[in-house]
């Protein structure tokens, strides 16, 4: 791993058009609600970290329940409203404030880096839309391996943008060229959304988004937040669970530092998907996936603007998923079915049981009569779900 991979500072998942396999549904339970509980109980342990999980169609809630344990010291259980750190998921509320501005004539898109980092390496040739769709060619930031004990320590997001300046090379590929997911375009993204708006990015997210949607259990994770439901992370060792190695959160902003629970985010997916939170023409940008060829602009799959886009067994999907150590997150959602699935996991080590892999498996189960075989699909052209 780069600094999301070596230390997994913003837990990234590459984007992969081999999404997670097609799973067979529990045949012994009547209902999707028993067969779901049934999936998830078979698969988490009581005394282990755990998941909260959340499934809602037409804006109504279907199936919400948490497995394991949030804090394993004092035995604490997960809840649907424990609070978890959902990792690259921020990265589409990094996105929504970009275009929030630009609906509020205070930025484009189409603007210069150098606009606002006047001295950043070639920043006349990146503009802010190839930071959104991942295209800059901005290499994702990483530490030397005699700087890794700095990412222990607090640090400021100017400082890290020093950091990432000074990378060599600091492009992996001229602007525009190619598609290579980038933390450090989001990092740079959230710095700009605090220059623009003259507001924290917490700040600015808290007014605009968290509650305007009732969203009052999200926010930029810091320490001793005093979190009365907060999940701790834990990976899974030689000797059983433990904690990971620690990251100040410091070093997480535009790319990977919120918190949030399942209902948050289901209320986040319901603004997003019914024009309470952007217009009609930035959600169209958000949710067309760029293309640096041919095939990937006929395919219609991709990364738009902090949402993964494409199709799972025959269905319209967009999602995002988010990945830190001691955490796992997915948030799925089926356009045309207003199906919305969420999974929020306090460990990265289960087998069978990372936020990706279980929400697809709720998806299985949820939307059955409406999925196309995985064998029809695959041959129709409809590929596995991309996760970035």
């Amino acid at each position: 791993m780069r600094l999301t991979q070596l230390l997994g500072l913003i837990g990234a998942a590459v984007i992969a058009l081999s999404g997670p396999s097609c799973a067979t549904s529990p045949t012994t339970s009547k209902t999707p609600a028993e067969k779901a509980d049934a999936l998830l109980s078979g698969v988490i342990k009581a005394n282990e970290p755990g998941v909260a999980v959340l499934v809602a169609q037409d804006g109504k809630i279907l199936f919400e329940k948490a497995y394991g344990l949030a804090d394993l010291e004092h035995q604490v259980p997960d809840t649907p409203q424990t609070t978890f750190r959902i990792a690259s998921i921020t990265k589409q509320f990094t996105a929504a404030a970009i275009l929030k501005l630009q609906e509020e004539g205070k930025l484009s898109v189409e603007d210069k880096l150098s606009k606002y980092l006047p001295d950043f390496p070639r920043g006349n040739e990146v503009t802010l839309r190839q930071l959104l769709n991942h295209t800059s060619g901005i290499h994702d930031y990483s530490p030397a391996p005699d700087q890794l004990s700095e990412v222990a320590k607090p640090t400021t997001t100017v400082a890290e943008i020093e950091l990432i300046k000074q990378q060599q090379p600091l492009y992996d590929f001229e602007p525009g060229t190619q598609w290579k997911y980038d933390n450090s375009g989001y990092e740079l993204l959230g710095y700009i959304v605090e220059m623009v708006s003259g507001q924290s990015y917490g700040d600015f997210l808290r007014e605009n988004f968290f509650e305007p949607l009732g969203m009052n259990d999200t926010g930029v994770y810091r320490l001793n937040l005093g979190l009365p439901h907060e999940a701790l992370g834990y990976i899974l060792g030689k000797s059983g669970f433990e904690p990971p190695f620690y990251i100040d959160p410091s070093w997480t902003g535009g790319e990977g530092a919120l918190y949030s629970t399942v209902e948050d985010l289901y209320r986040w997916n319901e603004g997003i998907f019914n024009g309470r939170v952007l217009d009609a023409t930035s959600l169209h940008a958000a949710f067309t996936p760029v293309a640096t060829n041919a095939s990937q602009l006929n395919s219609g799959n991709g990364y738009g603007f902090g949402w993964s886009v494409g199709h799972y067994r025959g269905l319209r999907d967009i999602h995002h998923s988010g990945e830190r150590p001691g955490f796992t997150s997915m948030v799925v959602r089926l356009p045309d079915e207003k199906f919305t699935v969420v999974v929020l996991a306090n460990s990265d080590g289960i087998p069978n049981a990372s936020a990706n892999q279980l929400a697809y498996q709720l998806v299985d189960i949820f939307m059955a009569d409406k999925l196309a075989p995985p064998d029809v699909a695959n041959a129709s052209g409809s590929p596995k779900p991309a996760t970035p």
